[in-house]
């Protein structure tokens, strides 16, 4: 039987959780949460997409990690960034973890970053960041057209679209289409206000970032806070060619155009949902030993240059050294 267990019954883990039910292998599933009525709307959630006969999966609810099985196939944490280097040392330290999925954005502070790796190489735990957008099958089939002779310059504007929790995955982008992660900002022209976030607790910026990596690859990041709900538009331009997404939200649907006919070879019209990917994930890494998210050490190398851009701004805007960077 496998051992999966998913840390955090939040929006984000709940999907985790629906998507585990299309596991064909007998799995053992605990979800854990401190927060009773969060496994309440997860085990509903489970149950609008399990069917009554899949009696070889066997799902837990538990408010801690006490009850777990001391071997875990695979551990998915999909906590805040607040406590996820927390629960990242207690799971590793009770239990015998085969492998990880982590939630972006990773952590708030920089050293977590190589102290978290340190412990991840000791235990000798392969571990994956959930930026999916290089899973889907709209940007593998734009990654097999393009020219590495030409640079990549990649654009995205729009209003709202939550640049401080969704800009790793458009940085991640960047470094899957160009197989360079040494990126770095460097032109930053944010908001002097930052505001609350959806989230307690979290800050949202507001503004443009730039950037390129060593290739002379770029990625250009606009959000504005003003302008309605105009859908978001990324630009991908390699040489001649052009393609072009107008996407509703960063998640779902999205309409394509193309400078070279790759338009006409794209069947889909909206991006999986998380329900829809991670039992795929785990299949790849159980099967396999890996899977198409990035690792986690090629994953901090962009987090940390997030961390920094944004870190820097908020001493600028305040005047205080904060070495916390909240968002997640």
């Amino acid at each position: 039987m496998i051992n999966c267990t998913i840390i955090g019954a939040g929006q984000v883990g709940s999907r985790h959780l629906q998507a585990l039910s299309n596991l064909e292998s007998p799995t053992r599933i605990d979800l854990v949460d401190p927060s009773g009525e969060s496994l309440k709307i997860a085990q509903g959630r489970y149950e609008e997409v399990s069917s009554k006969n899949k009696k070889h999966i066997q799902i837990l609810y538990h408010n801690n990690l006490a009850n777990l099985p001391n071997k875990l196939d695979l551990v998915i944490i999909s906590t805040n960034s607040i406590v996820r280097e927390k629960i990242i040392k207690e799971v590793v330290k009770k239990n015998s973890v085969k492998n990880l999925i982590l939630e972006k954005i990773l952590f708030q502070r920089s050293a977590q970053y190589a102290e978290i790796e340190h412990l991840l190489k000791k235990s000798s735990i392969p571990t994956w960041v959930s930026c999916w957008m290089r899973t889907t099958n709209l940007f593998k089939q734009i990654k097999n057209v393009l020219n590495l002779n030409h640079s990549i310059k990649i654009k995205v504007e729009g209003t709202r679209w939550g640049m401080a929790t969704a800009s790793i995955h458009f940085m991640d982008l960047l470094y899957y289409l160009t197989e360079c992660n040494n990126f770095k900002f460097i032109k930053s022209n944010l908001n002097k206000e930052v505001r609350d976030a959806k989230r307690s607790g979290f800050k949202e910026f507001f503004g443009c970032l730039s950037g390129e990596n060593s290739r002379g690859d770029s990625l250009n990041l606009t959000c504005n806070e003003k302008g309605g709900d105009r859908p978001i538009k990324v630009t991908i331009k390699n040489g001649p060619e052009t393609y072009e997404l107008l996407m509703s939200d960063v998640t779902t649907h999205f309409d394509f155009e193309s400078s070279d006919g790759l338009k006409n070879k794209i069947k889909e019209e909206c991006f999986p949902y998380q329900s829809e990917m991670t039992h795929i994930w785990v299949n790849d890494i159980l099967s396999k030993g890996y899977c198409d998210l990035p690792t986690y050490s090629n994953s901090s190398t962009l987090h940390l240059e997030l961390i920094r851009v944004f870190t820097e701004h908020l001493k600028k805007i305040t005047g205080k050294i904060n070495n916390v960077c909240p968002i997640t």
